[in-house]
């Protein structure tokens, strides 16, 4: 068996915190200017991805497809029954399943046939494919970015171009260190590099233009790309490995990342603004209470998974948190 990448797993961490404090302004009430971070965690997401699909054996098309399918629907049949049966929401079974419970996932299952055929045909020329589909979101901007304020990030179409950059950066970087480890002593050096990339990010997003076009923002591409990459590095670090197979935080921090999809379909059902009055105590409260929702949705998609096998139920697997080497 091929070895386990920790870093990986801290990655997810990382992104799965992001992306729920992306949003929660309800929860952060009048400072809900520091309910930010959702492009942040969804490019790592889309990295990771793509930097463990690309170390798998080639497989036929219909059999990898398959795998990512059993992968994410289980989890998302699941959800359209636990969020109709008790959360009230007002979308049906059949929206939820059709929309594979949020953008995210019917993005990413498009991804992922693109990038079996980047995989099968274009595997030795990837900085090629990378340029192609960058110039082809810049292209691609024009059409979308009309009006002024537009949001590269937010609730557009647009991104499920430039989003899929991420991934074959993380592809990339996936077949670069099945070569060459990384191999990173201090996390520090890597943390400020990351941290100048999120200030210059956010700078290139806040920029505002009266113009029909706002081609400044398009730009912030390249400090995520870099935030990306250090926080990649960051992970790779010697002390944080440490910490994440030494301590429990680090036992933590794996089941966190291994609910990364559960925790992304059951947040907005959770959000409330109820325990606001212990602010920011609050915000805990309600992660917490996030993640063992996302704990049951995980147990719950098994059960639904193994229920049409023909082998016997595997309990321990149904009920298992984390892995931990």
């Amino acid at each position: 068996m091929r070895q386990r990448d920790i870093s990986i797993d801290i990655m997810k961490f990382i992104a799965v915190l992001a992306i729920t404090n992306s949003h929660m302004e309800l929860l952060y009430g009048k400072y809900s200017f520091l309910a930010t971070g959702g492009a942040i965690g969804d490019v790592l997401f889309f990295f990771v991805s793509g930097f463990t699909i690309l170390l798998g054996g080639v497989k036929t098309f219909d059999n990898y497809y398959k795998r990512r399918i059993n992968r994410i629907y289980p989890t998302v049949f699941a959800w359209a029954l636990m969020s109709c049966m008790l959360f009230g929401r007002e979308r049906n079974i059949v929206e939820i399943l059709l929309s594979g419970g949020g953008w995210f996932v019917s993005c990413i299952m498009i991804y992922y046939i693109l990038l079996f055929l980047v995989r099968r045909y274009f595997i030795g020329c990837l900085k090629t494919v990378l340029v192609v589909f960058f110039t082809i979101s810049l292209l691609m901007y024009i059409p979308f970015a009309k009006g002024d304020y537009f949001n590269m990030y937010g609730d557009t179409y647009y991104k499920w171009f430039h989003y899929f950059l991420f991934m074959l950066q993380g592809a990339m970087l996936g077949v670069y260190t099945r070569q060459k480890p990384v191999d990173v002593r201090s996390g520090w050096c890597e943390s400020v590099k990351a941290i100048v990339c999120i200030v210059l990010f956010y700078g290139l997003c806040a920029f505002k233009s009266s113009e029909d076009y706002n081609f400044v923002q398009v730009l912030s591409l390249l400090p995520l790309s870099g935030v990306t990459y250090y926080v990649y590095r960051f992970c790779n670090a010697k002390g944080v490995k440490m910490l994440y197979t030494n301590t429990k935080a680090g036992w933590f921090m794996a089941a966190v990342g291994g609910l990364c999809l559960e925790v992304y379909l059951v947040q907005c059902s959770l959000f409330t603004d109820r325990f606001n009055f212990m602010f920011p105590l609050n915000i805990p409260v309600v992660f917490l209470g996030i993640l063992g929702v996302a704990y049951v949705l995980r147990c719950t998609s098994r059960i639904w998974s193994q229920t049409f096998k023909e082998a016997d139920y595997n309990w321990k697997e149904v009920f298992k948190i984390v892995w931990l080497k």
